[in-house]
């Protein structure tokens, strides 16, 4: 698999904040498990004020895109499972509803993942996310980003043509 350039995007982060962040207080521990991971993969990460870690995809030499690595996990049986999400929809209205046909079409060609609308704030985002195993190894960790960030940056250009997120 090529390495995939991840870097921290600062303005893309403070775009985001006001959505993405929870409640103010005080931060929550980040998950030392993916913490590990993104050391070894040389990646660049902040770490929100949830404990969640926040990264931003180099898509090509024009357009990057935000992701999120949650902390925290959940249980499904005996299987702990991690979600990595990224925006690439933003309204300030409810999503249309030939967008939302659109990302149902697409969950159904995705490998791994699906489109959610989520009320975040003042505003209703449509996020791609993919759920993996909490203790999962680097090199799964970097495909499910990939997959992550860039079926939602091909969304974003799509629906907007826009690189916001």
């Amino acid at each position: 698999m090529n390495r995939m350039v991840v870097s921290v995007l600062l303005i893309g982060v403070l775009q985001a904040a006001p959505m993405a962040f929870g409640q103010l207080g005080a931060k929550k521990s980040p998950d030392q498990r993916v913490e590990k991971l993104l050391q070894e993969a040389e990646l660049k990460y902040k770490i929100d004020e949830d404990g969640d870690f926040v990264l931003g995809n180099r898509i090509d030499d024009e357009r990057t895109q935000l992701a999120f690595i949650l902390s925290r996990t959940s249980q499904l049986g005996t299987m702990e499972i991690r979600q990595i999400w990224s925006i690439g929809y933003r309204s300030k209205e409810p999503i249309p509803p030939k967008i939302a046909a659109r990302l149902l079409e697409q969950n159904g060609q995705v490998k791994l993942g699906a489109w959610q609308i989520r009320k975040m704030g003042d505003h209703y985002v449509a996020v791609f996310a993919a759920q993996i195993a909490a203790d999962t190894d680097t090199k799964t960790l970097l495909l499910a980003l990939h997959a992550v960030t860039t079926t939602a940056d091909e969304m974003e250009k799509e629906l907007t043509g826009k690189d916001d997120f």
